[in-house]
């Protein structure tokens, strides 16, 4: 039974996905690897050694991400993270592909909220197109992720 609550889940969260209008399902994978998948790609789902997570044990407790804003926005947005204790934290950016596009870096963030801004430039320096956009917040081995779009 809890197998197929599993499924169910899943597939509520899949449907949920493409009713927002998102091309990728992002999986999480045991050693915390993200993979992205466009959904035009995916012809079939196979289940093998399905693990039930307690999303209360799972749940990033030494990072918080606030939102972007402005968001939409079509010159630069500021992207807001509370982390617990000083360190390093990575944002990358997405394309709706799944494209790494631009990855902005604060070294030795202090506790508590911080902000990196995003001026809309991917990594060769060239302004993005308007469209959806992703950003992952890593912290440690913690990711959170959102959306933005860019407007012209």
């Amino acid at each position: 039974m809890r197998l197929l609550n599993t499924i169910f889940t899943f597939l509520l969260i899949a449907s949920a996905y493409s009713l927002a209008q998102t091309d990728s399902l992002i999986i999480r994978l045991k050693s915390n690897q993200v993979e992205k998948i466009a959904i035009s790609q995916i012809k079939n789902i196979r289940f093998e050694n399905i693990t039930a997570v307690n999303e209360a044990q799972s749940a990033n407790i030494n990072l918080k991400s606030g939102t972007n804003y402005p968001n939409p926005f079509s010159e630069q947005t500021s992207i807001e993270f509370e982390i617990a204790n000083p360190g390093n934290v990575g944002v990358i950016i997405y394309d709706n592909s799944g494209n790494q596009i631009q990855s902005l870096i604060c070294e030795n963030c202090s506790t508590g909220k911080n902000t990196l801004k995003w001026d809309g430039m991917d990594k060769n320096h060239n302004r993005v197109q308007s469209g959806t956009y992703f950003y992952e917040v890593h912290y440690g081995k913690e990711i959170l992720s959102k959306k933005m779009i860019v407007i012209k």
